[in-house]
């Protein structure tokens, strides 16, 4: 009863291996992995249209801090009264009644200062009954024509180059966060993809042990029936081997499953590469154990300059900054200085005035000062002060804190990467004694001096070293993936860091003042990762 069982066991786990060994699988090295994710992700992807999007708003910023501006105006007036005795004297009549339209055309410039200039054409068509009640000659409307300048500069509130720049740099500060949470989208995607990457590896390694070990299981069970046909061997050897044989096919059909479960999860970092659901994916490349970790001084200094939640960190600091430099500049009074200076013209058609203009004959000017300033002393603004000034604190302190904790974190990665690696090389040295007793223990077999049950056991112990050994050097590639990302600089170390592949012009803030226009700060010029392999990324379908 027990021999039918282990073969019905065994034909049905054939029968499984068969199904399975006609799916086509698709090589895959490690670079491949990574232009795959650069190009297919679908998080990384929607991160860059985001920081794409914040800088679209950066640039628009800046085009309009010093776009100048076309105001056009038209108006209607109407009015009917009666004069006292001051106007009627003035103008002759009982009753003033006009119907005037004014058209107006100016261009307006926003200054560096925080002011603005204006320079416009003024022309106020005039129809009124004063010269029909003089009875004056000559057609019943007049044209007034007025070209001139007007200059406003805030002295106080809103005044300088710092508070002209206040959303430009704020809008830069928002687009280098952007681009920072881009940057740890690929650095997080990339370094999935790279532990999914390995994860596929052991499990092709296991599956590998596994066919190994059915080979192994195969070969007692052919030489324990030869045995029985000689006379030399009994019933409950072959039995024992045929169980051996069944049980090894099925932790085989398992290795499989798991196989193509990390296949299916590497496939996730880049859908749109491998939708084919027919295939399965390969690891080519193999960990190596031979790479030795920086110290951790250098590792903390390079996440420091590197690491995008540092860089994000700091940007938000300084949107802060600004934010509490402008809610200061709000607490001082609004005092504005306008001056205006132009030419007057007047004629019996719009075109006489215009002329009566080009000749300057009559001039007007003016200059003043305006004053406005809360009675109360301006609770609101300076809550706000208060509140932008503690905001600021606050971002200090962050920023302090995800310092500590980053040192904290990469002290406690190089401890795992250092105790993986020890552990690597003690697998592979018990892999390797587990290798020698199973040779002895084969020939001890072959020599009669060993049975079935012993060297299924052997085999067994270093199938499970082999697989501890093989894991072991997995978790050792992954904890320098770990590391790395705790550190930031897995894209610095790949070559694939948007913000090195080209050398940005960068202006610090007190340098602004000698430019008539910002320069941006790394955000339009800055470089996408790599996304071209050196060579095309083919798939090739072989058979397992």
């Amino acid at each position: 009863m027990k021999t039918i069982q282990c073969i019905a066991i065994w034909a049905s786990a054939m029968a499984a291996l068969m199904s399975y060994a006609e799916t086509p699988i698709l090589e895959l090295t490690l670079e491949d992995c990574r232009q795959l994710v650069i190009q297919q992700n679908l998080e990384v992807q929607a991160s860059k249209l985001g920081w794409k999007a914040s800088k679209a708003l950066y640039t628009g910023e800046r085009q309009a801090l010093w776009e100048p501006m076309l105001v056009l105006s038209a108006d209607r007036e109407s009015n009917e009264r009666e004069n006292n005795s001051e106007r009627f004297v003035s103008q002759g009549v009982e009753d003033f009644s006009e119907r005037n339209d004014i058209y107006r055309i100016a261009i307006e410039q926003p200054l560096i200062t925080g002011g603005q200039v204006q320079l416009g054409y003024t022309l106020r068509d005039l129809n009124n009954n004063l010269r029909e009640q003089r009875e004056l000659e000559g057609p019943e409307r007049d044209y007034e024509a007025f070209l001139g300048l007007v200059f406003t500069q805030p002295l106080l509130k809103n005044a300088g180059h710092g508070m002209a720049m206040s959303m430009i740099r704020m809008a830069r500060a928002e687009s280098e966060v952007a681009f920072q949470e881009w940057r740890r989208q690929i650095m997080q995607s990339l370094g999935s993809a790279e532990a999914a990457y390995w994860d596929l590896n052991i499990a092709q390694r296991r599956v590998q042990y596994r066919e190994a070990s059915v080979q192994v299981a195969e070969k007692i069970l052919e030489d324990n029936r030869a045995r029985l046909e000689a006379g030399r061997g009994g019933e409950a050897e072959v039995q024992q081997a045929e169980a051996g044989l069944a049980l090894r096919q099925t932790q085989l059909l398992e290795a499989r499953q798991n196989l193509d479960e990390a296949s299916s999860r590497l496939k996730t970092f880049f859908a749109e590469a491998v939708r084919d659901g027919g295939f399965a994916l390969r690891a080519v490349d193999e960990p190596d154990l031979t790479e030795v970790p920086e110290s951790g001084p250098e590792i903390f200094e390079a996440a420091l300059s590197v690491h995008p939640d540092m860089l994000l960190r700091k940007h938000r600091v300084e949107q802060e900054r600004i934010r509490m430099n402008y809610a200061r500049n709000q607490t001082l009074p609004d005092v504005n200085f306008q001056a205006t200076y132009g030419y007057n013209g007047l004629g019996e058609s719009s075109s006489e005035a215009f002329d009566k203009v080009e000749e300057g004959d009559f001039v007007s000017w003016s200059v003043g000062v305006q004053v406005r300033m809360p009675l109360g002393g301006g609770r609101r603004v300076r809550n706000e002060y208060e509140s932008a000034k503690l905001r600021a604190e606050q971002g200090d302190l962050m920023l302090k804190s995800s310092e500590v904790a980053l040192s904290n974190a990469l002290s406690t990665s190089l401890r795992r990467v250092s105790n993986h690696h020890a552990q690597a090389m003690n697998y592979r040295r018990v892999a390797e004694l587990n290798q020698t007793l199973l040779e002895t223990e084969l020939a001890r077999l072959e020599a009669g001096q060993s049975d079935s049950r012993k060297v299924l056991d052997t085999e067994e112990r270093l199938t499970e070293a082999l697989e501890s050994a093989a894991s072991s050097l997995v978790r050792f590639v992954v904890a320098k993936i770990e590391l790395e990302l705790s550190a930031g600089i897995l894209l610095t170390n790949r070559e694939m860091d948007p913000m090195t592949q080209t050398v940005p012009t960068r202006v610090e803030p007190d340098r602004e003042a000698h430019v008539a226009e910002p320069v941006p700060q790394t955000l339009p010029d800055q470089a996408e990762p790599q996304t071209t392999p050196e060579r095309p990324i083919q798939f090739r379908p072989v058979s397992r």
